[in-house]
């Protein structure tokens, strides 16, 4: 083997070296301009859910998250600005539907996936007949107390 050939051999390891390193550096650089979220899996039965930020950057603060019920975020309905350094946020006031999440920064989508929530509210029949029965029980306590107190004055 001639010189020129073991310089040309250990110039092609230098450069697979090299490439690599810079590959792995651009997979890190790229996974810290991106945040995971992850929300509930099963339907949401009340109004309000729980939003997990994972994987988020100093560099990505501060950070909003955009609510839309469409996949391709045509229309926001909403956008919530995190101010501080949370992992969690709550969304709260939604209707029954289906809604999409996803994380920006400086107008720039940050977030891997947009996630889907579905929120489905209990039926008004089941909350008018539990809030039917709340009041019946008080009107049952009340009386007994209005009778237990009739009774001690009565035997005073």
């Amino acid at each position: 083997m001639t010189s020129f050939q073991v310089w040309l051999k250990s110039y092609n390891k230098a450069l697979f070296a090299l490439l690599s390193i810079l590959i792995s550096c651009s997979a890190m650089a790229q996974s810290e301009d991106t945040v995971v979220l992850s929300g509930p899996v099963e339907k949401v039965r009340a109004g309000y859910f729980v939003v997990e930020l994972d994987h988020v950057s100093p560099t990505l603060r501060p950070l909003s998250l955009q609510v839309s019920q469409s996949k391709s975020f045509a229309s926001l309905l909403q956008t919530v600005p995190i101010m501080g350094n949370f992992n969690q946020v709550t969304l709260t006031g939604f209707e029954s539907g289906h809604y999409y999440i996803r994380a920006v920064h400086q107008q720039r989508v940050v977030s891997q996936t947009a996630i889907e929530v579905t929120v489905e509210h209990y039926p008004i029949w089941q909350a008018l007949t539990l809030f039917l029965l709340g009041a019946l029980l008080f009107l049952l306590l009340l009386l007994t107390l209005i009778m237990g107190h009739k009774k001690a004055v009565a035997n005073d």
